[in-house]
């Protein structure tokens, strides 16, 4: 009768010790990556905005204040581009996908002049 209860308790103490696998074959997100979205909001009339993540550029031409929301899965280096038509001062504000601000800049610009600007956004 011990014997038995040995058996029984050495067949079922390992089955306590092991655990599901989390991204097994049954789970159909194991391996999906969810892209982030952040926001650019660019405060300006009658300019052209530009920026890149990764290899993917966009352009918007701003008639009046827009925000913007860019995608990415990942650490990113987000690079922006602002070209005015006329003498102003020029907002530009970035959020991450966490509603972190990663910047917030003022700018005065001349008639034709653009800034350059650029951002490291890490995920956390």
């Amino acid at each position: 009768m011990n014997n038995c209860k040995f058996i029984l308790i050495s067949l079922l103490i390992p089955l306590l010790f092991t655990s599901c696998k989390k991204d097994s074959t049954m789970d159909p997100l194991s391996n999906v990556v969810f892209s982030k979205d952040g926001v650019i909001r660019v405060e300006c009339s009658e300019c052209q905005f530009n920026y890149t993540v990764l290899n993917n550029s966009q352009s918007f031409d701003i008639t009046d204040n827009q925000d913007i929301k860019f995608s990415y899965v990942s650490d990113i280096d987000l690079k922006t581009i602002i070209n005015t038509k006329k003498q102003q001062k020029v907002r530009l504000v970035v959020f991450d996908a966490y509603g972190r601000m990663i910047s917030n800049e003022l700018s005065s610009l001349e008639g034709g002049a653009y800034k350059i600007n650029n951002f490291k956004i890490t995920i956390k």
